[in-house]
């Protein structure tokens, strides 16, 4: 989409050099404003009520003038003589950008101008750092400021002028941010504002820097949840905004959360539905999802997701939760059936993961570690609306790492599934519990926590957690048709020959086995006992330890899928030797 209103006389002020520009060409500050603020609008569209929501009824007003000012002063002469090869330019531009706030405030309450300084000055380094770098000087004569301002040549200020004038109410119109709160404004006389920059440049970005840090530390100092959450939604929005344009990654993907569809991707008919997969189709809210193992979790889950949608109008993401790195990858896999190109893994190890899947679609090396960085890149940018990820992801939001407000701004309105909750040592637990209370409490997240059996202490902390959330439960005798475990402790010594020997025999007669051993060196010794005996009937031995390499382990997790996957056209009997 590009813009009925567009101001080519600025095509010679640059926002990006062409070596990170798009298509390998210059990027004009215009052109960057306009992907950021097309990506600032299809976030918004995500949630186009979360103003409301937080208290802060003009934020996408505020957030639209914050993108438009953002990077203005980049138009500084010293700015674009280095886009252009020249030297560095050691100072921040996002302050500069500061010069000219006065040009907009006509249109904004004396409450919300510091908001547009704020979300301007902190869209690329926080408060401390801006406070250090830009402390006031002893004498003002001395002030850094003043030859970085004088930068800013006549002309180009009238160009900008001209652009706010003359084309602002028409990308307005364009985006149709009219429809959900953003107001055109009234500028001051082009003379009059460009003299104002001019001669009283540095004293108003001064001005601008102390409002700046007084919200800041009002933030910092406050309890007040409208001022916390929306500040963190701010910044947020701006900086994913920025760095969505900045990576020319183009439309925000939408994944649309179907009932009847997500059905019919995985081959079900409604008929053929468990009553637990029924009833978590009209669930509202939070719940406990407690049912066999085989018995269509996954698929009750993704019902329950999308009931969330119907019910909200739009489910704007939806996060699967998993302990395990090997059941990470195999659910992305799994949701690619129902979400093609919309499912994004997030791991320490995702990025061999997904090259290794693109592998086995037959991409060539080179493409398949392309694709794996780029899909990777989107994850950080927030782009697939369906992720699979470890709850310890979350965790860093609330240890705010960097980068927390983008994460936790992606959060807003979202849809958690939660598998295997019992999988976590108990203080990790209680961080994940505290992560999901708060996310439920001050998000209007809605979490499914789902486990073949919950222990009743767990559960006990999830109904605290959530509120006193729905519960769901299979029919006793569900419990009772899919019972795929015996459990028979026999004496001995799993290394003795009477002990590899009851392994041999059930894999001769076609059964998969696994042996579970406590240490990696017994598991070696057991693999290799186990390899020669059955060296002859050509049943597949494999070892699977934490000293393999991921490239490895991913070899031998696909080679488990393929023997023992219940959609497996590969199925055959091994014995899986594993810590």
């Amino acid at each position: 989409m590009i813009a009925s209103r567009w101001p080519d006389w600025l095509d010679d002020v640059w926002a990006k050099s062409a070596e990170k520009g798009a298509g390998g060409q210059p990027e004009s500050l215009a052109q960057h404003t306009w992907y950021v603020l097309e990506r600032l609008t299809e976030f918004i569209r995500l949630r186009p009520d979360l103003p409301q929501t937080l208290g802060v009824p003009r934020l996408w007003h505020i957030l639209f003038w914050a993108a438009f000012l953002h990077d203005f002063g980049k138009a500084t002469s010293g700015f674009q003589a280095m886009l252009r090869g020249g030297e560095r330019w050691p100072h921040r531009h996002e302050v500069l950008s500061l010069a000219f706030l006065d040009w907009i405030t006509s249109g904004l309450t004396p409450d919300e101008q510091p908001w547009v300084a704020a979300a301007i000055v902190s869209h690329h380094k926080d408060a401390d750092e801006i406070r250090r770098l830009y402390a006031p000087p002893d004498d003002p004569d001395d002030d850094q400021l003043i030859t970085r301002v004088a930068e800013l040549n006549e002309t180009t200020l009238r160009g900008l002028w001209r652009w706010l004038a003359e084309c602002s109410t028409a990308w307005i119109d364009g985006l149709r941010l009219n429809e959900v709160g953003v107001v055109a404004l009234t500028l001051p006389d082009q003379d009059y504002a460009v003299a104002m920059t001019q001669e009283q440049g540095v004293a108003r970005v001064r001005h601008w820097l102390n409002v700046y840090r007084r919200f800041a530390r009002h933030i910092e100092r406050s309890d007040e949840r409208p001022l916390i959450m929306g500040a963190l939604a701010l910044r947020g929005h701006l900086v994913n905004a920025d760095h969505s344009a900045s990576a020319h990654a183009g439309p925000l993907p939408r994944a649309h959360f179907d009932a009847d569809a997500i059905l019919g991707s995985r081959g079900i008919s409604r008929d053929n539905l468990f009553g637990h997969q029924s009833r978590a189709e009209i669930t509202g809210g939070s719940a406990l999802l407690t049912a066999p193992t085989g018995s269509g979790k996954t698929e009750a889950a993704l019902l329950w997701a999308a009931h969330q949608a119907a019910i909200s109008g739009g489910l704007p993401r939806l996060f699967y939760t998993l302990p395990y790195q090997a059941s990470m990858n195999a659910m992305k896999m799994r949701l690619d059936k129902s979400f093609p190109d919309k499912v994004g893994l997030q791991h320490g190890r995702s990025l061999l993961a997904l090259y290794r899947m693109l592998m086995e679609q037959d991409y060539g090396p080179k493409e398949a570690a392309r694709q794996a960085k780029w899909a990777r890149n989107l994850i950080k940018l927030n782009y697939p609306p369906v992720r699979v990820f470890s709850p310890y992801q979350m965790l860093k939001g609330m240890y705010r790492l960097k980068g927390y407000e983008v994460m936790l701004t992606d959060y807003h309105g979202a849809a958690f599934i939660f598998d295997e909750i019992h999988a976590y040592e108990v203080k990790r637990l209680a961080l994940i519990l505290k992560t999901i209370e708060y996310l439920e409490r001050n998000y209007n997240a809605r979490f499914l926590v789902m486990s073949a059996t919950f222990p009743t202490l767990i559960k006990d902390w999830l109904r605290d957690a959530l509120n006193d959330p729905a519960e769901i439960t299979a029919e006793p005798a569900l419990f009772d048709d899919f019972k795929r475990h015996r459990l028979v402790l026999l004496d001995g010594e799993l290394l003795s020959d009477e002990g590899l020997g009851c392994i041999v025999n059930d894999a001769q007669i076609g059964k998969s086995v696994l042996v579970v051993c406590n240490l990696v060196d017994r598991a070696q010794t057991a693999y290799r006992e186990l390899r020669r005996r059955l060296e002859k009937s050509g049943v597949l031995v494999e070892l699977l330890h934490g000293r393999f390499i991921v490239r490895d382990r991913l070899d031998k997790e696909k080679l488990v899928r393929e023997a023992t996957g219940s959609t497996s056209t590969q199925r055959r009997p091994i014995v899986l030797v594993a810590t």
